[in-house]
């Protein structure tokens, strides 16, 4: 995506303040990025890492076309990503980051960042670790921590960051301007809960991956009125297209999305996804939506530490749906 229109478009307190510290030579040693899901806060981050490590007080002006599309591609010896919606972030990982950062630069730039992404997901003896990294900052390196849930974080970690809070785009907007660049209305109504930048929601709809695991989310949700259809479209088709761990958060988020926007479809609010009436009909019909919502969520945040993604779904659906065969 084109991080530096985004910024100059949607996020113009964000831009200023980078704008400034790249100007002034004055970067903060961490920053924490707080946004919702589907705020691109990750690109954001890289490109920002991309500025710090290769800006000569000429903000967002980067001259080396080869290093950074090694930084954005995340092929540079001198940042490191860790990012536990992918995988759990444990402690070695924390140590193996201050290690390499305590010595000297193994690019010829001088300056080292770190990416963490999903912060709030990290387990206690790895936030104390980043903690007492945060407190101890080396020269020259900078950190970039990214939440979507900001209240999860410990005051110790917020007190020794620089927070920086990136605003939502209005949803009929961004579908609006995804349409007008040939969108189809009913995906961008859907990707505009996990992606907050129009051309972005227009890249997704080529993604194969991403178009199976909505096709396979729709078809899971086409069948909740019939206990043992839904179950044999568990098995027989979810499980073997969910074959990991981004895939399977994937799935879970339209399963949860759809859910969200049943409960305000049942109370007549307004919802987003005006050409779902049929699905949001039938789920609006089940009983205890809420509790059916914490129990996919719950389960979405389990997937870091499950070893049977298949169970998992399995069980999680068993425990939705079992009571209504």
């Amino acid at each position: 995506m084109n991080c530096l229109n985004y910024l100059q478009t949607y996020q113009s307190i964000p831009y200023k303040i980078f704008y400034n510290a790249l100007k002034d030579g004055k970067i903060f040693h961490a920053y924490l990025f707080v946004g919702e899901m589907g705020t691109p806060l990750l690109d954001i981050a890289k490109y920002l890492a991309a500025n710090i490590i290769l800006n000569d007080n000429e903000p967002f002006n980067i001259k080396n076309e080869s290093a950074f599309n090694r930084i954005i591609s995340n092929n540079f010896g001198d940042l490191i990503v860790l990012d536990t919606k992918s995988d759990p972030v444990k402690i070695d990982d924390i140590r193996n980051l201050e290690d390499r950062f305590s010595k000297t630069s193994s690019e010829s730039f001088g300056k080292k960042v770190y990416i963490i992404n999903g912060v709030e997901n990290l387990g206690i003896d790895s936030t104390n670790a980043l903690l007492k990294f945060l407190e101890e900052p080396n020269e020259d390196t900078y950190g970039i921590l990214i939440t979507e849930n900001e209240s999860a974080l410990l005051p110790t970690i917020k007190s020794r960051v620089q927070t920086i809070h990136f605003s939502k785009i209005n949803q009929e907007i961004l579908i609006e301007k995804a349409v007008n660049l040939g969108s189809n209305l009913e995906n961008a109504e859907l990707l505009s809960f996990f992606y907050n930048d129009e051309h972005s929601i227009l890249e997704a709809q080529q993604d194969k991956n991403f178009i199976a695991i909505q096709e396979i989310a729709l078809e899971t949700l086409s069948h909740i009125n019939n206990y043992n259809e839904l179950m044999n479209s568990i098995y027989n088709n979810v499980i073997k297209i969910i074959k990991d761990k981004i895939s399977a958060r994937m799935y879970f988020d339209f399963i949860i999305t759809f859910f969200k926007e049943a409960l305000k479809y049942k109370y007549n609010k307004d919802t987003i996804l005006k050409n779902y009436d049929n699905i949001l009909k039938d789920l609006a019909s089940l009983d205890s939506l809420e509790n059916s919502i914490l129990v996919f969520m719950n389960s979405r945040n389990e997937i870091s530490y499950n070893l049977n993604l298949n169970l998992l779904i399995v069980h999680t659906f068993e425990s939705v749906f079992g009571d209504k065969k």
